[in-house]
C-alpha cells in the first residue's frame, strides 16, 4: 500500500513539466566572471531574453569552435575549458543556458534549443569566424544539443566533437532511475529529437568521446551515437575516468584528436 503511494507521488511529479525540466537541468544563477583573456558577448533569443556567451579570440586560428556545456553549473567554470583551447590556438565561444549565469529566461527545453540555435547563428555570423574552419563540441547534454545544431547547420561546419552525450532524453531518463520506477520516464518523457537518429544524417569527421567508466551516461550510449553516425570518417575514443574528464585526464591526446578532425 505504501509502495504503491509512493509510486503515485513519483509519477505525478514526473508528470509535472516543470519537474521534467528540473530532472535534466541543474542551473547555477550565480554571476558570472568572464576571464580577462575573453569578450562577453549577449545573444537574444526571445522578445526581451538574451543568452550570454563568451568569445576567446585569437589570430589566425586552427579553428573556430562553438561549445555547448553540461546541464549544471556555469560559465565561471565551464569558461575554462573553451579558454584551454584558445591557448592551443583555437578561437573558442561558449554560452550559458537561459536560466544559468548572466542568461535570461529558464532552463526548459524549448528555451535551451532556441536559444543555442540562435547563439550558433550568431557565432556563425561573426567576422572573426568567416573564413575559418568550424568545430562544434558538445558535452553531456550538450552533446545531446550539439546532435541537434548539427543536424540543423552541418553545412556551416567542418568538424563535430562530443563528450560523455545521451542518445535522447526518454532513454537517459530510463537509465538515470531505479529499475522499479523506469515504467514512469517511458511512459511520460518525450523527445524533442532523437540523436541516435539525427547523427545518421551527420557526414563530416566526428569524434565521440565516452569513459567505460562513465557513471552518470552509460557507455553504451556513447557507442550508440558512434555507431549510428553517418560520417565516413568518425571515432570513438574510449577513454577511463568519471563523467566529462578527457581533458583533465588526457589533455595531449585530446588536442592531437581534434586537430586530425580536420586534416583533409
Amino acid at each position: 500500500m505504501i509502495r504503491n503511494a509512493y509510486l503515485l507521488v513519483i509519477s505525478g511529479l514526473l508528470l509535472s513539466s516543470c519537474s521534467m525540466n528540473m530532472f535534466y537541468y541543474f542551473p547555477d544563477k550565480t554571476t558570472v566572471s568572464v576571464s580577462e583573456n575573453g569578450t562577453e558577448k549577449y545573444i537574444p533569443f526571445k522578445k526581451e531574453k538574451s543568452v550570454h556567451g563568451v568569445l576567446f579570440k585569437k589570430k589566425d586560428p586552427i579553428a573556430s569552435v562553438f561549445i555547448l556545456h553540461g546541464n549544471a553549473g556555469n560559465l565561471n567554470g565551464w569558461q575554462s575549458v573553451a579558454e584551454m583551447l584558445w591557448e592551443e590556438g583555437y578561437q573558442t565561444f561558449i554560452i550559458d543556458y537561459p536560466g544559468f549565469g548572466n542568461s535570461d529566461g529558464q532552463a526548459r527545453h524549448n528555451q535551451v534549443i532556441e536559444s543555442s540555435q540562435k547563439a550558433f547563428e550568431y557565432f556563425d555570423s561573426l567576422p572573426e569566424v568567416a573564413g575559418t574552419k568550424k568545430i562544434l563540441m558538445g558535452f553531456s547534454l550538450g552533446g545531446n544539443l550539439a546532435l541537434k545544431i548539427g543536424s540543423d547547420y552541418q553545412d556551416r561546419l567542418d568538424a563535430m566533437v562530443i563528450e560523455g552525450a545521451f542518445t535522447n532524453y526518454r532513454a537517459i531518463g530510463i537509465a538515470s532511475v531505479p529499475k522499479i520506477l523506469r515504467f514512469a520516464p517511458w511512459l511520460v518523457l518525450g523527445s524533442k529529437f532523437k540523436g541516435e537518429e539525427l547523427i545518421q544524417n551527420w557526414k563530416k569527421p566526428l569524434l565521440v568521446v565516452h569513459s567505460t567508466t562513465d557513471e552518470i551516461i552509460p557507455y553504451e550510449m556513447g557507442k550508440e551515437i558512434y555507431k549510428n553516425a553517418g560520417a565516413e570518417r568518425k571515432e570513438l575514443w574510449t577513454i577511463k575516468g568519471t563523467h566529462l574528464q578527457g581533458f583533465g585526464l588526457y589533455p595531449t591526446e585530446y588536442f592531437f584528436k581534434i586537430r586530425n578532425l580536420l586534416v583533409d
